[in-house]
């Protein structure tokens, strides 16, 4: 260097002004204004994901508030450019720039720092770290600049620091770490410290970290000259490193690793800078890496837990090789696996017929406290849903008809902890029922109350429904056969219990023998319920009967419901909306102690018989209940001594049980019978009840083209006598015509005394003033109330009351008025029913009494008029 190098601007500054002086006249003094000025060492680094042969130019600039902009293109490599600006306006704040340019000009990096403040006639240092123009994700921090109030100090000397960073993730919070190969610092944890030089000239090294609220940190190391002499020295190194980012963390399996296991650790670390990256692995817990410094290692505990979970944190600590690092952590269970324990086990029976529900029911721990799963299978038979609280478990399980010949019932428990460890427990069962011959049982399952079929299938023996239980066919067909050198015997579909339904199954006979005539519980029949309420819908019976349809014996009933005659409580039993046909002996059945409602049933008797006399529907014997909108036809016996019936009604003395009474048969339509309604309840010597029975039917429809029956004998109605009401019916057919066989055929047949009396048949009304009533039905009778004729038919009608006017009609539009007969109105009794239909229409409000008299008898019926 030369002696001219060695000297200070200030010095410089004087020469000059010396020389001028001496220059110049004193009467001439030369006017010179200098304005003051400032100059900055400013060092830029270049970031190390630019390659150091692309940059061809790096460019920094100074711009004042005000002023104009100083810049210079600096000097260096390997990731360091450096330059002194000069002339920079000085008093104010400028802004610090920085270009960096490839080899076709274009800018790969750049930054603007503002406000930095420079003093005049001083050198500033300005480090700069420029931004790549392609930046990749947030990670690390970003140091933009350090900015010092000198760019070299003597020793001892100051130099204020200030940091210019950002957070480039995290929530913005930085903290700061100042460090320096010699000298001290203020407050090496602010951003903007005063650093004070150490006794020895040369070049110190500071170090800038930053770090952001999630431990991403950044760091970058430039120089600065300590000298006596003033000088610019470009020696030293700069650097710019942003520490690693952890992208992955993670074990498999994930949570809890079984002890006698080993786990799979991930991590995946990302450089910004691009450095290569090292792994080292630490565990709190006992054990062996398989390689502790692999990205991805495998671990294995070497210690049991001492309690549910053997708490292992596991640390990575990821390093690039320029002092960078981070560290994350992952936190897994070493758990011990062991099985759970079935504390306890019961079973309400060790022994079951069919049906017979066996409750089974378990409690299970867990050693760990862990949750369990219970699981139940059988080996045959069928198993309810399952219910399970926490440690507690229950099933029912059922056989309906059979099981296999070389089977004992079992069902095994198995129950599982979240680990997957397992006990189980076998429940014994002992079958005290038939076994399976040819066929095996019927495939179903059995979930919330409901047995459901999922196939069709064959059966030697009886199927019986659980307590409570809907039996649900789901369309599919069960076929009753006869076993093996045996006989079919009692019904396919039977209940066990109190309550049971049906619905949606097809039922049916295939080559039933006739080896011998049952009764009772051994009697065939296709549904049959004793002693239990419930339902049977939808449903089909078909073709159930023996011999090829042969049979005489008294048995083959499709639908059968029964309660003991002397039962203490009356069961009810809907049946709706089946069809059956083919029956043997009769379609649906209700007899005992049973209510029924027996609706929108198709039953088909199949026309002629000669060997036995089939009847479509039968109550008898105190049953009760009603029978409407039923469709039953082809019940006819073409032998002699008996007659079919397509309704029948029996009871009393004359059959040795009791009487079905308070019994609705209505809106029926019943084609082809021997008898269409046969009402057949006498006292014990075949006569009329002694009291009313109150059978109620009305408004059903009757036909029968032939004469048919053995005996002969045919009725569209047969009533044996009961003060029953018959009326509204409509019959027709030459089969139930009086003048077809007289004597034999008849449209309405009642055993009756001598007409005593005329009757309403319909009850009081409630009639708007000015509007038509309903129907009013009056019938001639006995004195007990058996439908019978009077010697004349004619009755006249008269009403008294406050109502203004009042009008009689034929017609329910009240469109035909009766003809009028002494101020009154005249009608007759007509037809086998022996009555007369009729309708009033009243002026205004008030209370009106009807009268009907004729032949020596009368009757009135009060009725309100609003």
């Amino acid at each position: 260097m030369s002696p001219m190098d060695t000297l200070s601007p200030w010095r410089l500054a004087g020469l000059l002004v010396l020389v001028a002086t001496t220059g110049c006249l004193p009467e001439d003094p030369l006017p010179i204004h200098l304005e003051p000025s400032a100059s900055a060492r400013v060092m830029v680094v270049v970031p190390r994901t630019l390659a150091s042969g692309s940059v061809t130019e790096v460019r920094a600039t100074l711009t004042p508030v005000e002023g104009e902009a100083a810049g210079a293109v600096l000097a260096g490599g390997d990731g360091l450019w450096q330059g002194l600006v000069r002339r920079i306006a000085s008093g104010g704040e400028v802004e610090a720039s920085a270009t960096v340019r490839g080899d076709g000009g274009e800018v790969l990096a750049h930054i603007d720092v503002p406000s930095v403040v420079t003093g005049a006639h001083r050198t500033a240092l300005v480090v700069l770290v420029p931004r790549a123009m392609a930046p990749g994700a947030p990670g690390a921090p970003f140091i933009d600049a350090v900015l010092g109030s000198s760019a070299e100090v003597r020793p001892v000397g100051e130099v204020a620091l200030r940091a210019v960073a950002e957070a480039a993730s995290g929530d913005g919070a930085l903290t700061y770490a100042w460090r320096a190969s010699a000298g001290s610092f203020s407050d090496a944890s602010a951003p903007a410290p005063i650093w004070t030089a150490p006794e020895a000239a040369g070049f110190v090294t500071l170090t800038l970290q930053v770090t952001n609220a999630v431990g991403l940190g950044a760091t970058l190391d430039f120089p600065v000259r300590v000298a006596r002499d003033h000088g610019f020295g470009a020696d030293g190194a700069a650097a710019f490193n942003r520490w690693p980012l952890l992208v992955e963390l993670s074990s498999l399996p994930s949570g809890e690793v079984p002890y006698g296991d080993s786990l799979q650790l991930q991590a995946e670390g990302r450089d910004e800078d691009g450095d290569a990256l090292t792994y080292a692995w630490t565990a709190s817990c006992d054990g062996t890496f398989d390689d502790a410094n692999a990205r991805s290692p495998r671990f294995t505990p070497s210690t049991p837990p001492s309690g549910a979970c053997g708490a292992c944190q596991f640390h990575v600590t990821m390093r690039d090789d320029r002092g960078g690092e981070h560290v994350g952590a992952v936190d897994v269970c070493v758990v011990q696996r062991l099985p759970p324990i079935i504390v306890s086990t019961a079973q309400s029976r060790t022994e079951t017929l069919g049906a017979e529900p066996v409750l089974l029911q378990a409690v299970a721990e867990d050693p760990r406290g862990e949750a369990l799963t219970f699981q139940w299978s059988a080996n045959t038979g069928l198993l309810e849903t399952a219910t399970q609280d926490g440690t507690r478990g229950e099933v029912r399980w059922s056989a309906l008809s059979c099981v296999p010949a070389d089977v004992e019932p079992s069902v095994r428990l198995t129950v599982t902890n979240v680990s997957g460890m397992s006990a189980t427990h076998l429940f014994q069962i002992r079958w005290d029922d038939r076994r399976c011959g040819a066929f095996p049982p019927c495939s179903a399952r059995w979930e919330d109350g409901r047995v459901t079929l999922t196939a069709d299938c064959t059966t030697e023996g009886t199927l019986y429904i659980p307590e409570g239980v809907t039996f649900d066919g789901a369309g599919h067909v069960v076929t009753a056969v006869d076993p093996e050198g045996g006989r079919f015997q009692g019904a396919v579909l039977r209940n066990r219990g109190d309550t049971a339904h049906v619905h949606d199954v097809v039922v049916e006979a295939r080559g039933l023998s006739e080896r011998a005539c049952d009764a009772g519980e051994a009697g065939l029949s296709g549904i049959r319920f004793i002693g239990a309420s419930g339902s049977i819908t939808d449903s089909e019976v078909r073709a159930l009967h023996q011999d090829e349809g042969r049979g005489a014996c008294q048995e083959g009933v499709a639908i059968e419901v029964r309660n003991a005659q002397d039962a203490s409580q009356v069961v009810q039993v809907d049946v709706m909306r089946n069809h059956v046909a083919g029956y043997q002996k009769a379609g649906v059945v209700a007899s005992g102690r049973v209510d029924v409602a027996v609706e929108d049933n198709v039953v088909e008797g199949g026309g002629p018989s000669e060997v036995i006399a089939r009847n479509g529907i039968q109550l008898s014997f105190g049953a009760t209940g009603q029978v409407l909108g039923n469709r039953v036809t082809g019940n006819v016996y073409s032998g002699t001594g008996y007659v079919a019936a397509g309704i029948l009604v029996a009871g009393g003395a004359y059959y040795s049980g009791p009487v079905c009474e308070d019994v609705l048969i209505q809106g029926n339509t019943l084609e082809a019978n021997d008898v269409g309604i046969d009402l057949s309840q006498a006292e014990a010597d075949g006569g009329p009840l002694a009291q009313s029975s109150r059978l109620l039917v009305v408004e059903n429809t009757l036909s029968h083209d032939v004469v048919a029956n053995g005996v002969p004998y045919q009725a569209g109605i047969s009533d044996l006598g009961g003060a029953n009401v018959i009326s509204r019916n409509r019959i027709s057919g030459a089969g139930y015509a009086r003048e077809t066989l007289p004597g034999a055929t008849f449209d309405v047949d009642v055993v009756a005394d001598a007409a005593a009396q005329v009757a309403f048949l319909t009850p009081p009304q409630d009639v708007a003033a000015g509007a038509c009533s309903a129907a009013l039905v009056v019938q001639s009778q006995d004195a007990l109330g058996n439908l019978s004729a009077l010697a004349s038919s004619l009755l006249v009608v008269e009403a008294q009351g406050d109502v203004g006017a009042v009008t009689f009609f034929r017609d329910a539009a009240c469109t035909q008025a009766l003809v009028p007969l002494s101020g009154s109105g005249a009608m007759s009794l007509e037809g086998p029913q022996q009555e007369a239909v009729f309708y009033f229409r009243a002026a205004q409000a008030g209370a009106l009494e009807v009268q009907v008299r004729g032949d020596g008898v009368s009757a009135s019926q009060l009725h309100v008029v609003r």
